[in-house]
């Protein structure tokens, strides 16, 4: 669960407005979905969690707050069948804005692709990286990718995308792609799974020349 001031910097950074359809994939208590529709008014929000105590959870704060299905929904269904499109009440299609957070993989992407509308924005953060597609725009450490997602074509400007340097941190030097995955690896050391650094590397290889 992200903080009020995270969940706003995502927000933010999608460009999200009344006009938006949001979907969180795996919504927990259902915070994302509460700031969305309250303080950045989205036209509608739909949430999944097929966990039963914080799918509870997440309809009793909604409820408390007087968000009512018109609104507002809370699915149990698994994010697995709404990318299949087996989940009655909810289609992928009919979002503008999806947030995912969850593990990532190509055959994950491929259904994204397949089911995602055409300038819907994908929000992610760093845990979460797709190192298949460039992100359009980047506010550490939220990703946004707008469908049709971009390609990634070069290791070096993906690298550049996803960690924001700039520069080298050797003297009179161009930043190298081995570099970046350095700071990457840094930054996984810090707040995650370092191992993930190694998966992201090998998905590089796979998916570039």
């Amino acid at each position: 669960m992200f903080q009020n001031p995270d969940i706003r910097k995502m927000l933010d950074l999608a460009e999200v407005g009344k006009d938006d359809v949001f979907f969180d994939l795996g919504c927990g208590w259902a915070q994302n979905l509460i700031v969305a529709i309250e303080e950045y008014d989205v036209r509608f929000a739909v949430g999944l969690e097929n966990n039963r105590k914080r799918r509870a959870v997440a309809q009793e704060r909604l409820e408390r707050r007087g968000i009512d299905a018109k609104r507002c929904k809370v699915l149990k269904d698994d994010f697995d069948e709404l990318l299949k499109g087996r989940v009655r009440d909810a289609k992928l299609k009919e979002a503008t804005v999806v947030f995912y957070g969850l593990a990532t993989d190509k055959l994950l992407l491929n259904s994204l692709e397949r089911e995602l509308s055409e300038d819907c924005r994908l929000i992610y953060y760093y845990n979460c990286l797709f190192p298949e597609i460039m992100p359009d725009r980047t506010n550490f450490p939220f990703y946004i990718s707008q469908m049709p997602f971009t390609p990634t074509t070069s290791r070096l400007d993906w690298l550049l995308a996803v960690t924001e340097k700039k520069k080298s941190s050797c003297q009179d030097s161009d930043v190298t792609a081995r570099e970046l995955w350095e700071e990457l690896k840094h930054d996984y050391d810090v707040s995650g799974d370092i191992r993930e650094v190694k998966k992201l590397q090998d998905r590089m290889t796979r998916c570039l020349p």
